[in-house]
């Protein structure tokens, strides 16, 4: 090359070789292939044969020789393996020589540039449309705008119509709830106290006491199989069932052995229950007369019943199925005596099942734990024990409705 320093000159060809992948043909003028050298197995040449027509070992020489031009350029031959090369052919005294260089690359970029000036063209084509679409729809939305303007308020309305609703329900529902009771039965000093948190506004747990007679207190704890409105209606209608027994001549005989009473509201309520819907409950009778307490235990969580000296009991026997699960449902009752000072403990799921943030439950063993150390100076033990569940869920959210019932067997 005129004018390059040798060693200059010397490198650029050895970057020609490598980058290019220079493969040559000499061909005679019978078209006979002479001689062949450089890159050939680059460009599937690699098994031509000398002496042989170039024409049927070469196909991407059709037609340009013998050579009507020299030299001849043919840019950018699609090759095999996807390969591209520019072709370059000129004659001198010794034949016709073929020379490849590969444009792979530069036929890849080539067709990159290509792509991008048809996919801007689609692109601005699609944006066209688009921006049409989008005016077609921006009209749509002015119109759903006004709609909505319009139906807004109504709509806030509602709302607040139905929050109204769910906070009276829930004011109705706890005022079913009773308050705590300070006073004798018969001869024997008794305390109740109850605790009842729905998980939201309304829920589906029944907490209440009753006296029947002079000798005899009822307390009672249910949980529905469900939360929300509808477990607090049923709830409700579990609660007016049992009330409505009261004033029955035989509410004695009911009460006295509690799974008669049982018995009763279980069927009502397996009536028709197209839902399947159920009730868990605890139902207990204290007898002053004879310091036993009778309960049934309904599917409930076995009470805690926390002796005078600080030894604790769970009063498990078996009573029979939920509540509103079958019409034909039997159901039986155990006794134990209380002495004075002893405290039973009755409580819903949503106090054992309480979670804390690992999805650990609260477990009927920490309960146990509460009623073993006993109430400490100024707090009931039910507000230990609710203490201990929110410290226990450590600011989650409360996942089930909370109720409990304790009651306390005075030493006078």
């Amino acid at each position: 090359m005129r004018g390059l320093p040798a060693p200059v000159a010397h490198r650029l060809n050895a970057l020609m070789v490598q980058e290019r992948a220079v493969a040559w043909l000499r061909i005679g003028a019978d078209l006979t292939l002479l001689d062949a050298g450089g890159e050939l197995d680059h460009y599937g040449l690699t098994a031509i044969c000398r002496g042989e027509p170039v024409g049927e070992q070469a196909l991407f020489l059709e037609g340009l020789l013998p050579l009507f031009e020299s030299p001849y350029v043919v840019p950018s031959i699609g090759l095999t393996g996807d390969i591209a090369a520019d072709v370059h052919i000129h004659e001198d005294a010794d034949g016709t020589w073929v020379l490849l260089l590969d444009v792979t690359a530069e036929r890849d970029a080539t067709r990159r540039v290509q792509q991008k000036a048809y996919d801007m063209t689609l692109l601005q084509e699609k944006e066209a449309l688009l921006n049409r679409r989008l005016e077609a729809v921006n009209a749509a939305l002015r119109e759903t705008q006004r709609e909505l303007e319009a139906s807004r308020d109504l709509a806030r309305q509602e709302l607040e119509r139905k929050q109204l609703e769910l906070a009276e329900a829930r004011t109705l529902q706890l005022a079913l709830a009773p308050p705590p009771y300070r006073g004798r039965i018969g001869a024997r000093a008794v305390a109740v106290d109850v605790v009842l948190e729905p998980a939201k506004e309304v829920g589906g747990d029944l907490v209440d006491h009753f006296r029947i007679g002079n000798d005899m207190l009822v307390f009672l704890l249910g949980d529905v199989s469900d939360k929300g409105a509808g477990a607090a209606l049923m709830m409700a209608r579990t609660h007016a069932l049992f009330r409505g027994l009261i004033n029955r001549p035989d509410a004695p005989w009911l009460f006295r052995a509690p799974e008669n009473a049982v018995g009763l509201v279980n069927r009502t309520l397996a009536e028709g229950n197209a839902g399947c819907m159920f009730v868990t409950l605890l139902i207990a009778t204290f007898d002053a007369a004879t310091n036993r307490l009778t309960y049934t235990r309904a599917g409930h969580v076995p009470p805690f019943l926390r002796r005078c000296g600080g030894a604790v009991e769970r009063l498990g026997a078996a009573g029979g199925l939920p509540l509103g699960l079958s019409e034909d449902a039997v159901y039986a009752s155990a006794a134990v005596t209380l002495a004075p000072g002893d405290e039973v403990l009755t409580v819903t799921d949503g106090i054992t099942e309480a979670m804390d943030q690992s999805q650990c439950l609260f477990g009927e063993e920490r309960v146990a734990g509460v009623m073993r150390r006993g109430c400490v100076a100024g707090t009931s033990l039910l507000q230990q024990l609710l203490a201990g569940v929110r410290a226990f869920e450590a600011g989650g959210m409360q996942s089930d409705d909370i109720a409990a019932v304790l009651v306390t067997i005075g030493t006078s």
